[in-house]
């Protein structure tokens, strides 16, 4: 049951008390009195997700023993992590799920692991930093797909990721090739890493000239040759004209930091400043341990 559950339902329950004994045993110029608990209980329910993020954001409901061993079996971050970084990964991604709607297109119900793994990949990014209730402000909702989609604003193509902006930040993901992405990553781009690093991209006032790019053609073709992709190929993921290059960095860069440490050890350093986090170090990626002192971006 929810923390506003705990008090809607006992104020209703009182309301109903309330009006039969204070029938039964008051006289009628008291019967105002069950107004007190009603009020609670419908100002409780109006405001029960505030009720609830407020709550929560203190006090995060611990994740389900079959969602820490999704986390163990198809998440090496996480499986990675010391265990006092696991506890507070944990936490993050309970609260990054209680700010942010998911939808799922294609089929009513939203598969609980997709949504678990979705939510992982945002923490990811966010471990070099302590606590703070929303690292992701501006980004509303996910909605996932079970497989690549066409939406208005690109039309002409199937895709399997996109930013839409028109309202506020709504992140759209094919879960088909996040699953993809997270099973093969040398074969596939985890789309997971890559969308979260756009909604960081755009939270943040990230931009490409802010990146040590000497030569960005050079570089683009670096991040392909990492993993034998074709030139070009992350098109068919985003259906955009050009290449994200901070979003491929990113994803390389929490997937494959040992290359990309050796290949290209400027974006490597610029990185690890924006994330304050080492993952060639695959034990202790955190660079520093949460602290009050430390700032969060």
């Amino acid at each position: 049951m929810t923390f506003s559950a705990w008090i809607i339902l006992p104020s209703f329950a009182l309301t109903v008390l309330a009006f039969f004994l204070l029938q039964a045993f008051a006289p009628p110029e008291y019967l105002w009195l069950i107004v007190l608990p009603m009020a609670v209980g419908i100002g409780g329910f109006v405001i029960r997700r505030g009720l609830d993020e407020w709550w929560y954001s203190r006090h995060p409901p611990r994740l389900a023993d079959i969602e820490v061993n999704i986390l163990k079996n198809n998440f090496p971050y996480y499986r990675n992590l010391p265990a006092n970084a696991q506890i507070e990964f944990e936490r993050r991604i309970a609260v990054f799920r209680l700010h942010k709607e998911f939808q799922m297109r294609g089929q009513k119900k939203i598969p609980g692991d997709i949504q678990l793994l979705v939510s992982a990949c945002a923490v990811q990014l966010t471990m070099g930093f302590p606590y703070k209730k929303e690292f992701y402000e501006r980004l509303g909702m996910v909605v996932l797909y079970l497989r690549t989609f066409i939406t208005p604003e690109l039309k002409d193509q199937l895709h399997a990721i996109e930013l839409n902006q028109d309202l506020y930040n709504c992140l759209l993901l094919s879960v088909e090739m996040l699953v993809k992405g997270m099973q093969a990553p040398k074969s596939y781009y985890n789309i997971g890493l890559y969308g979260m690093a756009k909604a960081w991209r755009v939270e943040y006032g990230i931009r490409e000239e802010d990146m040590p790019i000497e030569d960005r053609n050079a570089l683009l073709l670096k991040l392909h040759l990492m993993r034998g992709f074709d030139i070009g190929y992350i098109f068919q993921y985003t259906a955009l004209a050009d290449m994200e290059v901070f979003e491929m960095c990113t994803e390389h860069f929490f997937l494959f930091p040992e290359q990309m440490q050796t290949e290209l050890p400027e974006i490597y350093n610029y990185l690890m400043n924006v994330f304050k986090q080492d993952p060639a170090n695959r034990q202790t990626p955190i660079i520093q341990e949460f602290s009050a002192e430390q700032k969060a971006p």
